[in-house]
């Protein structure tokens, strides 16, 4: 029973940029080498469509992922070059967390490795992020599967601005976030509940305020679903962040989610 879903498209090349797309094959490969998954749990991305991508984004932004002409703007909002390899390992990422979601909501995991562009806005890209994958897929599983509330547990290092843009006013999709208050977005979206921490924070500082916030938020809204962003870049050391997590640290907050 497949549980996990990716391609290696999901690595499309970005010559000297800070973001390196390999880290998506690289924790494939370190996945199937450990033992924590076989090639039969595997599963491709599902197509992504006009109709799909229509789900979270504007008519205008639809057509330039569709038809790959970007301007000169677009590419410095998303800060990086958009070429056709990379819209197209985009709509794979998406594919895939699309995918991820129907699994769970067939046979209760569902695993993406890759995704997470909690930047990308309804009419635009931003910060490495061209499709928000997270909307497109919390607004399939309510169209297709019929799920009335949807709950987004981003716990990447960034707040998820574009993902809080795309639901703000949406009472069926309750957006969390955990992030470091400092850094990208300058300008945070309000997320229906922000839990901010300062630069330095400790593992044990993140994990007692995740433990204080999370489930009092799903007691709450109880959600039908919930897909979970689990950002590795709140580990101590990383080149974008200034948390102080470790592998052990990130461990018991993957577990406690």
């Amino acid at each position: 029973m497949a549980v996990l879903v990716f391609s290696p498209g999901y690595a499309a090349p970005l010559p000297g940029h800070v973001f390196r797309p390999d880290k998506f094959r690289l924790a494939f490969e370190m996945l199937l080498k450990d033992g924590t998954v076989s090639r039969g749990d595997v599963a491709a991305p599902a197509k992504i469509s006009k109709r799909d991508l229509l789900l979270a984004h504007t008519p205008a932004w639809t057509r330039k992922c569709l038809s790959g002409r970007f301007t000169a703007a677009d590419s410095a909002a998303a800060e990086m070059k958009i070429t056709k390899v990379v819209i197209r390992s985009h709509f794979l990422h998406a594919g895939g967390t699309v995918k991820a979601v129907e699994l769970s909501l067939e046979n209760g995991l569902g695993i993406n490795c890759g995704g997470g562009s909690h930047h990308a806005r309804a009419d635009r890209g931003a910060g490495f992020c061209l499709v928000n994958d997270l909307a497109l897929a919390a607004r399939n599983a309510q169209k297709e599967y019929g799920v009335k509330k949807v709950m987004i547990v981003d716990l990447d290092v960034h707040q998820g601005d574009g993902t809080a843009s795309i639901f703000r006013g949406d009472r069926s999709v309750f957006t969390f976030s955990v992030h470091q208050s400092d850094i990208y977005p300058e300008k945070k979206e309000r997320s229906s509940l922000d839990v901010e921490l300062p630069r330095g924070a400790t593992g044990a500082a993140y994990l007692r305020a995740l433990r204080r916030a999370l489930p009092k938020a799903l007691d709450r809204f109880k959600p039908g679903l919930v897909l979970y962003l689990a950002g590795a870049d709140v580990c101590r050391g990383d080149l974008l962040g200034g948390l102080r997590l470790s592998p052990a640290d990130l461990r018991r907050r993957d577990a406690c989610v």
